[in-house]
């Protein structure tokens, strides 16, 4: 599995998770266009895939390596729509993607990053570890 499928496999996992449980939230995936923060609405989620680290994985006439990162998912609500909701993207989002085998790729625990609020937006996430290869 290339970096790529790996990519591609995540999003689609998210995507489709999305359009049953919260149809109408929209997701900003790394990469793609910068959401209009007056525009985009109260509550939205932003996707990324962060690579860390590689390693040699087997030597020899076929060497294989090893890639280290993490899925990052943080929901953006305005200060007043309260924690409920972001809060039920995160773990429903965790729970689908944590401690899974996709692929050659291998998700771990979940790791929480610290809330943030910045410009009248509040910020929740996570971290879920991945390796490839």
């Amino acid at each position: 599995m290339t970096s790529e499928e790996f990519r591609s496999t995540i999003f689609s996992e998210i995507r489709d998770w999305v359009s049953v449980e919260f149809p109408t939230l929209p997701v900003v995936y790394e990469n793609g266009p910068q959401p209009d923060e007056d525009a985009i609405g109260p509550i939205w989620l932003d996707v990324e895939i962060r690579w860390y680290d590689g390693s040699v994985a087997a030597f020899g006439e076929a060497p294989r390596t090893r890639d280290f990162g993490a899925v990052s998912l943080a929901c953006f609500y305005k200060t007043g729509e309260g924690t409920k909701t972001p809060g039920e993207v995160i773990e429903g989002l965790s729970s689908l993607l944590q401690v899974r085998r996709f692929g050659a790729a291998v998700t771990g625990a979940r790791q929480r990053t610290v809330p943030t609020h910045l410009l009248g937006w509040y910020k929740v996430g996570v971290l879920i570890p991945f390796t490839l290869g």
